[in-house]
Protein backbone atom coordinates (compact mmCIF):
# COMPACT_ATOMS: atom_id res chain seq x y z
CA UNK A 1 0.00 0.00 0.00
CA UNK A 2 1.12 3.68 -0.97
CA UNK A 3 0.85 6.71 -2.38
CA UNK A 4 0.36 7.26 -6.14
CA UNK A 5 0.72 11.04 -7.53
CA UNK A 6 -0.73 12.13 -10.62
CA UNK A 7 -1.80 15.28 -12.42
CA UNK A 8 -5.20 15.51 -14.53
CA UNK A 9 -5.96 18.42 -17.58
CA UNK A 10 -8.20 20.82 -15.72
CA UNK A 11 -9.86 21.27 -19.09
CA UNK A 12 -11.13 18.26 -19.04
CA UNK A 13 -10.55 16.99 -15.84
CA UNK A 14 -9.03 13.79 -17.40
CA UNK A 15 -5.86 12.80 -19.06
CA UNK A 16 -4.25 11.47 -15.71
CA UNK A 17 -0.91 11.55 -15.48
CA UNK A 18 1.28 9.52 -12.95
CA UNK A 19 4.09 10.72 -11.41
CA UNK A 20 7.36 9.64 -9.36
CA UNK A 21 7.17 12.11 -6.40
CA UNK A 22 10.38 12.26 -3.78
CA UNK A 23 7.95 13.97 -1.39
CA UNK A 24 4.28 14.92 -1.19
CA UNK A 25 2.36 16.91 1.39
CA UNK A 26 -1.49 17.77 1.80
CA UNK A 27 -4.29 17.40 3.60
CA UNK A 28 -8.19 17.76 3.72
CA UNK A 29 -10.13 19.98 5.91
CA UNK A 30 -13.72 21.20 6.58
CA UNK A 31 -15.32 24.20 5.32
CA UNK A 32 -12.09 25.66 4.03
CA UNK A 33 -8.95 25.20 1.76
CA UNK A 34 -6.61 23.09 2.10
CA UNK A 35 -2.99 22.90 -0.07
CA UNK A 36 -0.54 20.45 -1.00
CA UNK A 37 2.79 20.00 -2.31
CA UNK A 38 4.98 17.49 -4.49
CA UNK A 39 8.28 17.53 -5.33
CA UNK A 40 10.09 15.44 -8.28
CA UNK A 41 14.39 14.78 -8.53
CA UNK A 42 14.33 15.24 -12.06
CA UNK A 43 17.80 14.91 -12.07
CA UNK A 44 17.34 11.28 -12.50
CA UNK A 45 16.63 10.82 -16.09
CA UNK A 46 13.89 8.32 -15.48
CA UNK A 47 11.99 11.01 -13.40
CA UNK A 48 12.90 13.67 -16.07
CA UNK A 49 10.90 11.83 -19.03
CA UNK A 50 8.04 11.49 -17.02
CA UNK A 51 8.10 15.12 -15.65
CA UNK A 52 7.67 17.63 -18.16
CA UNK A 53 6.53 21.00 -18.29
CA UNK A 54 3.23 20.81 -19.64
CA UNK A 55 2.50 18.04 -17.05
CA UNK A 56 2.88 19.89 -14.25
CA UNK A 57 2.05 23.36 -15.72
CA UNK A 58 -0.35 25.72 -13.15
CA UNK A 59 -3.99 26.02 -13.15
CA UNK A 60 -3.93 23.81 -16.42
CA UNK A 61 -3.28 20.70 -14.29
CA UNK A 62 -4.70 19.35 -11.03
CA UNK A 63 -2.77 17.65 -8.28
CA UNK A 64 -4.25 14.63 -7.16
CA UNK A 65 -2.98 12.61 -4.22
CA UNK A 66 -4.18 8.69 -4.23
CA UNK A 67 -3.72 5.64 -2.09
CA UNK A 68 -4.24 2.77 -3.64
CA UNK A 69 -6.38 4.21 -5.57
CA UNK A 70 -8.33 6.04 -3.54
CA UNK A 71 -7.81 10.19 -4.20
CA UNK A 72 -7.40 11.49 -1.28
CA UNK A 73 -6.85 15.23 -1.95
CA UNK A 74 -6.80 17.37 -5.33
CA UNK A 75 -6.01 20.44 -5.98
CA UNK A 76 -4.91 23.23 -8.91
CA UNK A 77 -1.20 23.52 -9.27
CA UNK A 78 -0.21 27.05 -8.76
CA UNK A 79 3.05 27.10 -8.59
CA UNK A 80 6.03 25.48 -10.48
CA UNK A 81 9.76 25.67 -9.50
CA UNK A 82 12.78 24.20 -10.71
CA UNK A 83 15.87 24.03 -8.76
CA UNK A 84 18.50 23.82 -11.16
CA UNK A 85 21.40 23.13 -8.52
CA UNK A 86 19.09 20.57 -6.47
CA UNK A 87 17.67 19.28 -9.80
CA UNK A 88 14.25 19.02 -8.95
CA UNK A 89 10.69 20.34 -9.72
CA UNK A 90 8.15 21.21 -7.01
CA UNK A 91 4.77 22.24 -7.10
CA UNK A 92 2.18 23.75 -4.88
CA UNK A 93 -1.40 23.71 -5.57
CA UNK A 94 -4.77 24.66 -3.47
CA UNK A 95 -8.17 22.79 -3.47
CA UNK A 96 -11.18 23.92 -4.94
CA UNK A 97 -12.29 26.28 -2.26
CA UNK A 98 -9.27 28.77 -3.55
CA UNK A 99 -11.48 29.16 -7.09
CA UNK A 100 -14.87 30.00 -4.74
CA UNK A 101 -12.76 33.29 -4.33
CA UNK A 102 -12.92 34.09 -7.88
CA UNK A 103 -16.36 32.77 -8.67
CA UNK A 104 -19.11 35.38 -8.24
CA UNK A 105 -22.88 34.74 -6.93
CA UNK A 106 -24.31 36.47 -10.09
CA UNK A 107 -27.23 36.23 -12.61
CA UNK A 108 -25.24 37.59 -15.06
CA UNK A 109 -21.43 37.73 -15.34
CA UNK A 110 -20.62 40.87 -16.92
CA UNK A 111 -22.39 43.98 -17.81
CA UNK A 112 -25.74 43.85 -16.77
CA UNK A 113 -25.08 41.67 -13.20
CA UNK A 114 -25.73 44.76 -11.31
CA UNK A 115 -29.50 44.85 -11.72
CA UNK A 116 -30.01 41.16 -11.33
CA UNK A 117 -31.07 39.80 -8.01
CA UNK A 118 -31.24 36.15 -7.33
CA UNK A 119 -33.58 35.70 -4.42
CA UNK A 120 -33.70 31.63 -2.90
CA UNK A 121 -36.85 30.76 -0.68
CA UNK A 122 -38.06 27.25 0.90
CA UNK A 123 -34.37 25.64 1.12
CA UNK A 124 -32.15 24.50 3.63
CA UNK A 125 -28.88 26.34 4.38
CA UNK A 126 -26.87 22.91 2.33
CA UNK A 127 -29.23 23.63 -0.80
CA UNK A 128 -28.55 27.37 -1.09
CA UNK A 129 -24.81 26.87 -0.64
CA UNK A 130 -24.95 24.37 -3.64
CA UNK A 131 -27.12 27.11 -5.82
CA UNK A 132 -24.46 29.71 -4.69
CA UNK A 133 -22.02 27.51 -5.72
CA UNK A 134 -23.87 26.56 -9.29
CA UNK A 135 -24.52 30.31 -10.13
CA UNK A 136 -20.81 30.50 -9.83
CA UNK A 137 -20.25 27.75 -12.51
CA UNK A 138 -22.64 28.78 -15.03
CA UNK A 139 -21.27 31.29 -17.33
CA UNK A 140 -19.50 31.77 -20.52
CA UNK A 141 -17.46 30.10 -21.68
CA UNK A 142 -18.97 27.34 -20.08
CA UNK A 143 -16.06 24.87 -20.40
CA UNK A 144 -13.82 27.08 -17.82
CA UNK A 145 -16.83 27.71 -15.54
CA UNK A 146 -17.88 24.30 -14.97
CA UNK A 147 -16.46 22.01 -12.46
CA UNK A 148 -16.44 18.43 -11.87
CA UNK A 149 -18.59 18.92 -8.66
CA UNK A 150 -21.23 15.94 -8.15
CA UNK A 151 -24.03 17.70 -6.94
CA UNK A 152 -26.47 16.39 -4.11
CA UNK A 153 -30.31 16.63 -4.35
CA UNK A 154 -31.76 19.47 -3.45
CA UNK A 155 -33.43 19.98 0.58
CA UNK A 156 -36.45 21.49 1.12
CA UNK A 157 -36.32 24.32 4.35
CA UNK A 158 -37.67 27.31 5.53
CA UNK A 159 -34.65 28.93 4.79
CA UNK A 160 -34.12 32.01 1.88
CA UNK A 161 -31.36 34.67 0.72
CA UNK A 162 -31.39 37.19 -1.62
CA UNK A 163 -27.85 38.05 -3.29
CA UNK A 164 -28.19 41.61 -4.81
CA UNK A 165 -26.00 42.08 -8.12
CA UNK A 166 -24.54 45.39 -7.50
CA UNK A 167 -22.43 43.93 -4.43
CA UNK A 168 -21.14 41.57 -6.54
CA UNK A 169 -20.52 38.54 -3.40
CA UNK A 170 -17.86 36.19 -4.47
CA UNK A 171 -19.00 32.14 -3.68
CA UNK A 172 -16.33 31.94 -1.03
CA UNK A 173 -18.05 34.88 1.18
CA UNK A 174 -21.81 33.96 0.56
CA UNK A 175 -20.33 30.40 1.76
CA UNK A 176 -19.05 31.62 4.57
CA UNK A 177 -21.96 33.58 5.74
CA UNK A 178 -24.48 30.40 5.06
CA UNK A 179 -21.67 28.14 7.37
CA UNK A 180 -21.44 30.56 10.23
CA UNK A 181 -25.11 31.54 10.62
CA UNK A 182 -26.60 29.26 13.15
CA UNK A 183 -27.32 26.11 11.78
CA UNK A 184 -25.24 26.32 8.93
CA UNK A 185 -24.16 23.46 7.27
CA UNK A 186 -20.40 21.88 7.17
CA UNK A 187 -19.18 21.47 3.29
CA UNK A 188 -17.09 18.71 1.89
CA UNK A 189 -15.82 17.69 -1.44
CA UNK A 190 -13.72 14.25 -1.65
CA UNK A 191 -12.20 13.27 -4.52
CA UNK A 192 -12.69 10.30 -5.93
CA UNK A 193 -12.01 9.00 -9.62
CA UNK A 194 -14.35 8.16 -12.72
CA UNK A 195 -13.60 6.08 -15.38
CA UNK A 196 -10.12 7.96 -15.01
CA UNK A 197 -11.54 11.43 -14.51
CA UNK A 198 -11.37 13.27 -11.46
CA UNK A 199 -14.77 14.17 -9.82
CA UNK A 200 -15.18 15.86 -6.18
CA UNK A 201 -18.68 15.02 -4.88
CA UNK A 202 -20.63 17.59 -2.48
CA UNK A 203 -21.23 16.68 0.91
CA UNK A 204 -23.58 18.91 3.27
CA UNK A 205 -24.99 19.47 6.37
CA UNK A 206 -24.48 17.89 9.24
CA UNK A 207 -21.76 15.42 8.19
CA UNK A 208 -20.79 12.97 11.15
CA UNK A 209 -20.38 9.86 8.93
CA UNK A 210 -17.93 7.22 9.72
CA UNK A 211 -15.31 6.16 12.37
CA UNK A 212 -11.93 5.57 13.89
CA UNK A 213 -10.42 4.67 16.78
CA UNK A 214 -6.89 4.83 17.98
CA UNK A 215 -5.39 4.26 21.50
CA UNK A 216 -2.64 6.26 22.83
CA UNK A 217 -2.54 3.29 26.09
CA UNK A 218 -1.13 0.83 24.57
CA UNK A 219 2.08 -0.63 24.01
CA UNK A 220 3.80 0.19 21.19
CA UNK A 221 0.34 2.50 20.41
CA UNK A 222 0.38 4.38 16.63
CA UNK A 223 0.07 7.70 18.66
CA UNK A 224 3.06 9.91 18.04
CA UNK A 225 3.99 12.83 19.51
CA UNK A 226 0.33 13.14 22.00
CA UNK A 227 -0.21 16.65 23.22
CA UNK A 228 -3.21 18.29 25.08
CA UNK A 229 -3.91 22.03 25.12
CA UNK A 230 -6.42 24.06 26.56
CA UNK A 231 -7.09 28.11 25.28
CA UNK A 232 -9.23 30.93 26.26
CA UNK A 233 -7.77 33.29 23.67
CA UNK A 234 -10.70 32.90 21.43
CA UNK A 235 -13.23 33.36 24.36
CA UNK A 236 -16.11 35.67 23.55
CA UNK A 237 -18.77 36.13 26.21
CA UNK A 238 -20.46 39.05 24.36
CA UNK A 239 -20.72 39.22 20.35
CA UNK A 240 -21.91 42.39 18.75
CA UNK A 241 -22.48 41.47 15.57
CA UNK A 242 -23.29 44.99 12.83
CA UNK A 243 -24.81 44.35 9.62
CA UNK A 244 -25.37 46.91 6.40
CA UNK A 245 -25.86 50.64 7.21
CA UNK A 246 -24.03 53.76 8.86
CA UNK A 247 -24.01 55.68 11.45
CA UNK A 248 -27.17 55.99 13.30
CA UNK A 249 -28.95 53.73 11.06
CA UNK A 250 -26.22 50.52 11.56
CA UNK A 251 -27.98 47.49 11.88
CA UNK A 252 -26.47 45.92 15.04
CA UNK A 253 -27.51 43.09 17.06
CA UNK A 254 -25.92 41.01 20.29
CA UNK A 255 -25.91 38.04 21.82
CA UNK A 256 -24.28 36.86 25.07
CA UNK A 257 -23.71 34.41 27.53
CA UNK A 258 -22.57 34.92 30.93
CA UNK A 259 -23.97 31.69 32.57
CA UNK A 260 -21.81 28.85 33.82
CA UNK A 261 -18.22 30.73 33.91
CA UNK A 262 -16.84 33.68 36.41
CA UNK A 263 -15.08 34.86 33.30
CA UNK A 264 -14.05 38.90 32.77
CA UNK A 265 -16.76 39.91 30.11
CA UNK A 266 -15.30 39.74 26.95
CA UNK A 267 -17.13 41.63 23.98
CA UNK A 268 -16.19 41.09 20.33
CA UNK A 269 -17.59 43.40 17.41
CA UNK A 270 -17.76 41.69 14.34
CA UNK A 271 -18.85 43.38 11.01
CA UNK A 272 -20.82 41.20 8.90
CA UNK A 273 -21.38 44.34 6.12
CA UNK A 274 -23.15 41.96 3.67
CA UNK A 275 -26.05 41.40 6.14
CA UNK A 276 -29.48 43.40 6.30
CA UNK A 277 -32.16 41.19 7.26
CA UNK A 278 -32.25 41.60 11.44
CA UNK A 279 -32.70 37.79 11.91
CA UNK A 280 -29.76 36.86 9.79
CA UNK A 281 -27.71 39.00 11.51
CA UNK A 282 -28.85 37.80 15.30
CA UNK A 283 -28.75 34.38 14.15
CA UNK A 284 -24.94 35.49 13.04
CA UNK A 285 -23.98 36.82 16.41
CA UNK A 286 -25.64 33.64 17.83
CA UNK A 287 -23.58 31.01 15.83
CA UNK A 288 -20.35 32.60 16.55
CA UNK A 289 -21.16 33.10 20.50
CA UNK A 290 -21.86 29.14 20.45
CA UNK A 291 -18.33 28.61 19.09
CA UNK A 292 -16.42 31.15 21.57
CA UNK A 293 -18.43 30.71 24.83
CA UNK A 294 -15.95 28.48 26.32
CA UNK A 295 -12.03 27.87 25.91
CA UNK A 296 -10.92 25.45 23.50
CA UNK A 297 -9.90 22.26 24.30
CA UNK A 298 -7.38 20.84 21.67
CA UNK A 299 -5.47 17.22 20.76
CA UNK A 300 -2.48 16.95 18.35
CA UNK A 301 -1.01 14.06 17.39
CA UNK A 302 0.40 12.04 14.60
CA UNK A 303 -0.31 7.85 13.46
CA UNK A 304 1.72 6.49 11.05
CA UNK A 305 0.36 6.67 7.33
CA UNK A 306 0.73 2.92 7.20
CA UNK A 307 -0.73 1.91 10.61
CA UNK A 308 -4.07 0.45 11.22
CA UNK A 309 -6.03 3.33 10.55
CA UNK A 310 -5.73 3.99 6.38
CA UNK A 311 -6.15 7.79 4.80
CA UNK A 312 -8.80 6.16 3.05
CA UNK A 313 -10.79 5.70 6.72
CA UNK A 314 -10.94 9.11 7.41
CA UNK A 315 -13.92 11.17 6.71
CA UNK A 316 -13.98 14.95 7.63
CA UNK A 317 -16.64 15.04 10.62
CA UNK A 318 -16.79 11.95 11.51
CA UNK A 319 -16.42 10.31 14.80
CA UNK A 320 -12.80 9.66 16.15
CA UNK A 321 -12.58 7.48 19.72
CA UNK A 322 -9.08 8.26 21.10
CA UNK A 323 -8.37 6.52 24.39
CA UNK A 324 -6.18 8.30 26.89
CA UNK A 325 -4.86 7.96 30.60
CA UNK A 326 -2.65 10.80 32.16
CA UNK A 327 -3.52 13.68 30.04
CA UNK A 328 -4.07 16.50 30.94
CA UNK A 329 -7.48 18.43 29.85
CA UNK A 330 -8.65 15.09 28.69
CA UNK A 331 -10.50 12.47 31.14
CA UNK A 332 -8.84 9.35 31.39
CA UNK A 333 -10.39 6.32 29.25
CA UNK A 334 -12.40 7.07 25.65
CA UNK A 335 -13.24 10.42 24.31
CA UNK A 336 -14.82 11.17 21.45
CA UNK A 337 -13.85 13.58 18.97
CA UNK A 338 -14.91 15.30 15.38
CA UNK A 339 -12.56 15.22 12.65
CA UNK A 340 -11.98 18.86 11.25
CA UNK A 341 -8.98 18.08 9.39
CA UNK A 342 -6.33 16.40 8.40
CA UNK A 343 -2.75 16.90 6.92
CA UNK A 344 -0.45 13.77 5.39
CA UNK A 345 3.05 13.50 4.60
CA UNK A 346 4.55 10.59 2.82
CA UNK A 347 4.93 8.67 6.56
CA UNK A 348 2.47 10.47 8.99
CA UNK A 349 -0.69 11.74 9.13
CA UNK A 350 -1.86 14.53 11.62
CA UNK A 351 -4.86 14.83 12.57
CA UNK A 352 -6.94 17.37 13.97
CA UNK A 353 -10.09 17.40 16.07
CA UNK A 354 -13.17 18.66 17.94
CA UNK A 355 -14.14 17.57 21.35
CA UNK A 356 -18.09 16.45 21.05
CA UNK A 357 -19.97 18.48 23.39
CA UNK A 358 -17.36 22.10 22.62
Amino acid sequence: MAWNVYTVSTDTWGNRVKLPAASLKGGRTLNKMADGSASFQISDSKVARLVTPDVVEPLERALVFDWDGTPIYAGLILDSEHDVDGGTISVSSVDIWWLFQFRHVLGMHGAGAEKIKLTYSGLSLATIAKKVIQEGSDAAPLARYQLPIVWEADLAGTESREYEGYKFTSVADALQELMSSEGGPDLDFPPRWNSGKLELVMRSGDLTQGRVDWDATVAKSEVIGLKSKKSAAKVSNKVIGTGEGSGEDLLVKAAESFAGANYPAIERVVSYSGISKVDQLAARARADLATANTPTRQVTFKVPVDGSVKVPSLTLGGLVRLNTKGVWYIPDGWTNYRMISYAFDLKEITPQLQLLGS
